[in-house]
């Protein structure tokens, strides 16, 4: 493993909505929990202000009358919590933002406030309700950083309620806030792309596990006309550091659900039943195996595809180990 804190935080330490921007045509605002207690299982809360021109983000059908550029849409639930997980917006009609990030809403249903390392999800949906105060550890990690996009990962301590249907839960743990700004093609015309038009990143699994109440385990593959673009793994501990594990890395999708899922926008995808991921570090020993079951509905609305929840059992450094995952799931290689 290396160290992954080689590009230091964002100078100065904002995390800016550039809803009017010239130079970033789309940014992303998330805190993502993969371990939720029964019955929510994992929290997703991903929002993507501007479509960004790939096929794996953009949808035709959640185009706002403000055209790609100024269309928000954030996918919100939990594994209870299914239903209507997504909303679009109008950044322009719908949307209230502070300049510096300190502030994004999301018309009555949701707002994300606060500067870091201290933040504050407030959501309200028909019979869903949270309310988390999160807390930076000030580990960080950078997925990508170019002068064209940059997307950073922050392991926060998160506590606060959870409710639905009347029922109201306190809950703690460790999440994932995250943010990305990038370039877009509308920045240049605001008009959708036809889908052979589109930046063709068609595959794209992004995951977390927590694997105890100090340790965050990130997971990503890329693929980019269907050959492979990005495989990531990146471990945080809480007061500890991150780093990126330099190594082998396999994700392999086992088996698929028996239903092809349809999208609004009529993409046919084949979400993943089972799963596996193997870890090896440079030398060929195992690091981790991950053996891994979807147990929760997949929520359509990230972009272009699915967020969800699983359950897994493997091995850490020889270790047995087992725990939830939370899932992020777009295909679009058909």
């Amino acid at each position: 493993m290396q160290p992954h804190q080689h590009f230091g935080m964002p100078s100065p330490l904002v995390f800016a909505p550039h809803e009017n921007s010239r130079r970033y045509g789309a940014t992303h605002f998330g805190v993502m929990i993969p371990d939720l207690p029964a019955p929510h299982s994992f929290m997703a809360f991903a929002s993507l202000l501007g479509m960004t021109g790939m096929k794996i983000t953009d949808a035709a059908n959640i185009v706002s009358m403000d055209g790609p550029r100024h269309t928000a849409v954030l996918v919100h639930g939990t594994a209870a919590a299914a239903n209507r997980a997504l909303t679009a917006y109008s950044m322009k009609r719908d949307m209230t933002f502070a300049p510096d990030g300190s502030l994004v809403r999301f018309g009555e249903d949701a707002e994300l406030s606060g500067r870091y390392p201290r933040f504050r999800l407030k959501t309200s949906r028909p019979g869903f309700d949270v309310d988390l105060n999160l807390s930076a550890t000030g580990e960080w990690t950078w997925f990508v950083h170019s002068r064209l996009y940059q997307h950073i990962a922050l392991l926060a301590r998160y506590e606060g309620v959870v409710s639905w249907q009347g029922n109201s839960m306190p809950v703690s743990g460790l999440a994932s806030w995250e943010y990305y700004r990038t370039i877009s093609p509308y920045l240049l015309r605001n008009a959708p792309l036809p889908p052979r038009f589109r930046i063709p990143l068609d595959f794209f699994t992004y995951q977390i596990i927590n694997l105890d109440s100090d340790t965050q385990l990130l997971l990503a593959y890329v693929t980019f006309m269907g050959r492979p673009a990005a495989r990531l793994a990146h471990l945080r501990r809480a007061g500890r550091g991150a780093t990126q594990i330099d190594g082998k890395i396999s994700f392999t999708v086992l088996t698929v659900q028996d239903t092809p899922a349809v999208t609004p926008d009529a993409s046919v995808m084949f979400l993943p039943r089972t799963f596996r991921w193997t870890i090896t570090d440079r030398n060929g020993k195992q690091l981790f195996e991950i053996n891994a079951t979807v147990d929760t509905e997949m929520l359509y609305g990230l972009a272009a595809g699915y967020v969800g929840g699983y359950r897994w059992e493997g091995s850490y450094n020889g270790k047995p180990e087992s725990g939830r995952g939370y899932i992020e799931y777009i295909d679009q290689r058909g």
